[in-house]
């Protein structure tokens, strides 16, 4: 009987349940739908106001699995969820490296997000479940890169790519309070970029600001000035990445 309530409460309904509830809620839930399964986080990628982003990642499934011929396929969208370019990669060291500049985007200057889905042909070992965290760096006019690694998990595909799934994140009938662990009040400017992790639209406030973001949507907020931040959302774990920026300075973390 006991066995039978974890089952359930680990469950997409239980879990839903218990969030709604307030009871042991789970703001990120990554069970596998599929035996082989890719990961990704929303990356975001900036080519305006004279941006450059670099993408460093890892041929994972080489490195740590020892499965040969692996290759990457790389999706990129617009900040409204427009499909912009697929690129795949099949030669792949263990560090590898992308730079995204707007000759790389055909000449849009913009922002938007990008994932990341490591691809195998041949696996067919245990059941397999992967993750890649890797690392983007921001640099204006060449200056020296400012580097984070992904912010939160946002869709999954099987290996073979036949298989897609994504609402790893949860949402509650609650609001859910996210609080910055910083002042930005002595900054020349800062800027918040939030990707909606959720297969629909999002509503969220910070201070006064009512903002909504369609699925898989992303949005730059300047909230210059300002000492302390706080993000209310029914989403469970939005977080933003902060772009800091002080004379010819910037700091990009996770907020």
């Amino acid at each position: 009987m006991r066995s039978l309530i974890k089952k359930i409460a680990r469950s997409d309904f239980g879990i839903s349940l218990r969030n709604n509830l307030g009871f042991r809620p789970t703001p990120i839930s990554i069970n596998s739908k599929f035996k082989f399964t890719s990961i990704s986080d929303a990356f975001i990628w900036r080519t305006d106001n004279e941006y450059k982003t670099t993408f460093k990642y890892a041929d994972i499934l080489s490195l740590f699995y020892k499965i040969e011929n692996s290759y990457v396929e790389l999706l990129f969208y617009s900040k409204d969820n427009n499909f912009i370019k697929k690129v795949i990669i099949n030669h792949l060291n263990y560090s590898n490296k992308l730079l995204i500049d707007k000759e790389f985007l055909d000449g849009i200057e913009d922002y938007g997000v990008f994932y990341i889905f490591h691809r195998s042909k041949s696996y067919s070992g245990n059941n397999l479940t992967i993750a890649n965290q890797c690392y983007v760096g921001f640099s204006i006019n060449d200056s020296l890169s400012s580097f984070a690694h992904g912010n939160v998990y946002v869709k999954s595909q099987s290996l073979d790519g036949k298989f897609h799934g994504s609402d790893m994140v949860k949402s509650s009938l609650k609001k859910n309070l996210y609080r910055i662990q910083n002042s930005f009040k002595n900054f020349t400017k800062t800027e918040l970029f939030f990707a909606n992790p959720l297969s629909k639209k999002i509503y969220f406030s910070i201070g006064n600001n009512k903002y909504t973001l369609d699925k898989n949507c992303s949005i730059l907020i300047d909230i210059s000035g300002q000492k302390n931040i706080s993000i209310i959302s029914r989403c469970m774990f939005l977080r933003p990445i902060v772009f800091n920026y002080k004379g010819g300075f910037i700091d990009i973390y996770h907020g």
